[in-house]
């Protein structure tokens, strides 16, 4: 049997500053309790390995970070997480007598920046992203001239500028924002884009959409959270409907029933997924 690892594979740069950010932080207060507040990043194994160093993540399906800030019950070193967040959430730690440690993926970083630039100008922006998705999230808390456009059902409010500021989500593909930017386009089509989409992920998405046609399965590795994971899975599910594509988390979900009769297996993953997940399958499948 054929395996192929498509690159890039393992942690973003993202991704990688926030675990080890976190992972220093916890090194060097060794006696304090150090919390991340949500989801570090959206995978389970990537959070195992916070937990056996002593990093406890505070996070409940459908609450809020101002919720779940009332969880800590202790002072304590809290890491924000790598998909950014609001002003708001700092003020509350800090308050609370929480100390602050940013982890905030530096691309996130730029397009809050570009967002923050634009409204400075009094002008709007529409973001093209996921509803209550923590960065969709964090993007329209800086200001009411953000206005939230949700990729899977675009909705174009009517706004007093001419020419918004268009910017998407970091983990979404081109394909998934193509119907809201057609949407803006015809609606003002004096908007300005600006780019959203980071690096790694369009990598990934490049990877996916050059495949040879040989391929019997794709499996995308990824936290079941992960959004720039689904999208991949999406993505290959659109691009080659006649092949069998999965999303799986770990080498644990792989069954071998589902390998009978296979000669090329490709393996796609999301930018938290760690490097020795897709190595450990890799193995799996080989062996």
């Amino acid at each position: 049997m054929k395996v192929t690892v498509l690159e890039p594979y393992g942690y973003c740069a993202g991704v990688d500053l926030a675990i080890s950010l976190a992972l220093k932080t916890k090194k060097e207060n060794a006696s304090k309790n150090v919390v991340v507040l949500g989801m570090l990043v959206h995978n389970q194994d990537s959070l195992k390995t916070l937990e056996n160093h002593g990093i406890k993540t505070i996070f409940k399906q459908n609450s809020s970070l101002d919720e779940l800030i009332d969880e800590i019950k202790e002072p304590s070193i809290v890491i924000l997480t790598a998909h950014g967040h609001s002003k708001a959430i700092e003020e509350k730690l800090i308050k609370n007598g929480h100390q602050i440690v940013d982890a905030t993926c530096p691309f996130v970083k730029k397009s809050m920046e570009d967002i923050n630039k634009e409204i400075s100008k009094e002008n709007d922006v529409f973001y093209i992203g996921i509803e209550n998705h923590p960065e969709a999230n964090a993007a329209i808390s800086l200001s009411n001239k953000v206005h939230l456009i949700d990729a899977k059902n675009p909705i174009i409010p009517t706004i007093s500028s001419e020419s918004p500021m268009v910017i998407s989500q970091t983990t979404l593909s081109e394909s998934e924002v193509k119907d809201a930017i057609s949407l803006i386009k015809s609606k003002y089509p004096k908007s300005t884009f600006a780019k959203g989409i980071c690096n790694a992920s369009t990598m990934r998405q490049k990877a996916i959409l050059s495949l040879d046609k040989d391929v019997d399965k794709i499996y995308v590795v990824g936290g079941l959270n992960s959004n720039n994971s689904k999208t991949l899975f999406n993505l290959a599910k659109e691009t080659y409907p006649n092949v069998s594509v999965e999303l799986i988390q770990n080498a644990d979900n792989i069954k071998e029933k589902d390998l009978l009769g296979l000669s090329h297996i490709v393996i796609s993953s999301g930018a938290s997924t760690p490097k020795e997940v897709i190595e450990q399958i890799k193995s799996k499948l080989l062996n």
